[in-house]
């Protein structure tokens, strides 16, 4: 695509989510300033970051620009699925890799050519024959979806000390791990949860109104979230000092723009009151126009709290995708418009969804059986497809890393 085609498509579509005035309201009700001098210099910056309008893209931009792998619904070689995947994500030049970390979800995560065994712990897990060859492989950068069977009772109230102290030990002991097998190498490994409004929310999850206990609610998920930082901070205090990996600790909110509407957020509510060395933001909420996605990122550092790791307002994207077989109009504009915002806004990292679709088509009364070969039964959140070829957005990200290594 040309330059000036770009550019035309670029701003046809800034000046539709500029003439929003129900939107200009939200992101005013937000904090962010919406004069028109204001919004045309930052999506002017928007646009100057763009990676098609970048001669260069950052040094460290395959550390940084990766995909999600898990529970995908077909594969393409007989290797265990969780090496595959990992293998087949450095192929296409990512150097970030984010993975599902859950003792007692392995098998449900990686089902493919595999046999997994039994865990106690997270660290028992880390140590376990799949991440093993999962971690020797080169990344630079891997985001584990960390959660341990001692947390699963954290939205109960009347939880005492103990069961925090638990959490802060699995987290001590896991974070220990990695400072002892991988301290001698430029490695980075985030530690997060999954959509944590969603968690919040539980089985009510519009909020609108919320449960008559939301409050309470979000302080028993700042308790949670304290206590995993506690161990993670411990370990890196008594083991970083002259290693070269680094283990973070990162909570991940997903419904930013709710907040804009009244409705009580773990952005608003959970952020303020509890100390993390990241935030991720699980971005489907805001990906209406990238101004949106400006706003929702600018609102997340506004209210999160972040420590002295990464230095204040640490935020990246754990999660953004675009199901192609529903939205198939411009995706490579798309996605340079949105990292784009990434690029400008400075996020640290960024983690499409994903590598190998794992939602069917439509719903179907009885799912497909896997593994899925023809690609028109899958949604397509999806860098490689059923039949193992490029998908748009994967060849939209890997010409990128291309560029960039």
């Amino acid at each position: 695509m040309s330059r000036n085609i770009s550019r035309r498509l670029f701003l046809s579509t800034l000046a539709a989510a500029a003439a929003d005035c129900g939107g200009a309201e939200k992101h005013a009700a937000s904090g962010q300033t919406t004069s028109p001098a204001e919004r045309e210099r930052i999506l002017n910056l928007i646009n100057a970051n763009r990676p098609s309008w970048l001669r260069r893209l950052p040094r460290d931009f395959r550390a940084r620009v990766g995909a999600a792998h898990v529970a995908g619904k077909y594969h393409l070689t007989r290797k265990p699925f969780l090496i595959e995947g990992a293998e087949k994500l450095l192929e296409l030049g990512a150097r970030l890799g984010k993975f599902w970390f859950m003792p007692d979800g392995a098998q449900s995560s990686y089902p493919f050519n595999s046999q997994w065994g039994s865990y106690a712990s997270l660290a028992e897990l880390a140590r376990s024959d799949y991440f093993q060859q999962l971690f020797a492989l080169p990344f630079e950068t891997i985001i584990l979806e960390a959660q341990s069977p001692v947390e699963h009772r954290w939205q109960q109230a009347g939880l005492g000390d103990d069961f925090y102290e638990a959490v802060t030990r699995e987290f001590y002991y896991l974070t220990a791990h990695f400072y002892r097998a991988y301290r001698d190498r430029p490695l980075t490994i985030v530690l997060q949860h999954w959509e944590g409004d969603w968690m919040l929310r539980g089985s009510g999850k519009s909020w609108n109104p919320p449960p008559a206990d939301w409050r309470e609610r979000c302080e028993r998920m700042q308790h949670w979230l304290a206590a995993r930082q506690a161990g993670v901070t411990k370990a890196r205090a008594e083991n970083g000092r002259s290693a070269k990996c680094r283990v973070a600790h990162a909570a991940e909110v997903n419904r930013v723009a709710d907040l804009w509407r009244g409705i009580p957020t773990m952005t608003e509510h959970v952020l303020p009151g509890v100390e993390l060395d990241l935030v991720s933001y699980s971005a489907y909420d805001s990906l209406a126009d990238p101004m949106k996605l400006w706003d929702a990122i600018a609102e997340i550092r506004r209210h999160a709290r972040t420590g002295p790791l990464f230095g204040k307002g640490a935020v990246y994207v754990g999660e953004i995708g675009i199901p192609e077989n529903e939205q198939t109009e411009n995706l490579t504009e798309r996605w340079d418009q949105f990292m784009g915002v990434m690029l400008a806004a400075r996020v640290h990292y960024v983690a499409h969804w994903e590598l190998y679709c794992n939602e069917f088509a439509g719903k179907p009364s009885e799912p497909p059986k896997t593994p899925v070969t023809n690609p028109k039964l899958m949604r397509g959140f999806w860098l490689v497809k059923p039949d193992g070829s490029l998908s748009e957005s994967g060849k939209y990200f890997a010409a990128l890393w291309k560029r960039a290594g």
